[in-house]
């Protein structure tokens, strides 16, 4: 089943499910896509406007003819048009604004063409959380100068921090450190492909649960302590005009219980935080 937030006889806005591929590729072996499932839910013929990637979730425009389509492809390209996005990423983001213009590649281009891309973010918030991760010693100096190896005789390998000096950890040592997540909120004027995530990574602030562009320790970590569900990425708004209409139009989609869960497991997240997003 997918959520519809609009609906009238030539254009829709649905809340795409994540884990839910757009239609069928011949790179993966899905039996269910949003294309097929909709045009079932609903019996009338989709054409696709703008596309999510496979794990992200939320809003998703739809037309059911290809003139509606053209007219709202043409809409969404507009600068009056507000494509906007939610992320949990790593590290501390500055604060308030912040942009990415770094051109990107084509996918499969052969001649390594650039196009331009442009994305705007804003923090709104940023706090630690601790991880534990198997004890990497290049990672624990760098943590800590003075953390040769910190386990004492009497210490578990579950309790070992990487805090000390001059012991040894055992084989399956645990290394616990913070490190600093924060929430942002993405719009784009360009839609290149996986082109918040690519400008979230060439920022250093690779969004959680990225398998492609994020950071796999972290991720496997926030995994077992914090049951991180997935890429933390969220199409949560859009404003734009209507297609047909030329009416003004406001949709929003709120944050998905499986996102809002991993917020709340997050000891350190702001009261209330979950509930303003």
């Amino acid at each position: 089943f997918i959520p519809i937030v609009y609906m009238d006889e030539r254009f829709a806005v649905v809340n795409k499910p994540a884990g839910m591929l757009v239609h069928r590729s011949h790179q993966a072996q899905d039996r269910v896509f949003l294309l097929q499932t909709l045009r079932n839910q609903i019996g009338k013929h989709i054409h696709i406007v703008n596309r999510l990637d496979r794990a992200v979730s939320g809003l998703m425009c739809v037309a059911f003819d290809a003139e509606t389509a053209a007219s709202a492809q043409e809409v969404m390209s507009r600068d009056t048009s507000t494509k906007e996005y939610l992320a949990i990423v790593r590290g501390a983001t500055p604060e308030g604004i912040f942009k990415s213009d770094a051109p990107l590649t084509d996918k499969d281009s052969s001649m390594g063409t650039k196009r331009e891309a442009h994305s705007i973010f804003e923090t709104l918030s940023s706090f630690p959380i601790e991880i534990a991760e198997p004890f990497n010693p290049s990672l624990a100096e760098a943590v800590n100068p003075n953390a040769s190896g910190a386990k004492s005789s009497s210490e578990s390998p579950a309790d070992a921090t990487g805090t000390g000096a001059g012991t040894e950890f055992d084989e399956g040592a645990m290394f616990a450190r913070n490190v600093t997540v924060s929430v942002v909120k993405v719009a784009i004027s360009t839609g290149r492909r996986h082109q918040i995530r690519r400008h979230l990574k060439g920022l250093q602030h690779n969004i959680l649960g990225d398998t492609t562009y994020g950071k796999g320790r972290i991720n496997q970590a926030l995994r077992d302590g914090y049951g991180l569900p997935r890429l933390c990425l969220h199409s949560r708004r859009l404003e734009i005009d209507h297609p047909v209409t030329n009416e003004r139009m406001v949709l929003e989609a709120p944050l998905p219980e499986d996102l809002a869960c991993f917020l709340s497991n997050l000891p350190k997240a702001p009261v209330g935080l979950v509930n303003s997003l």
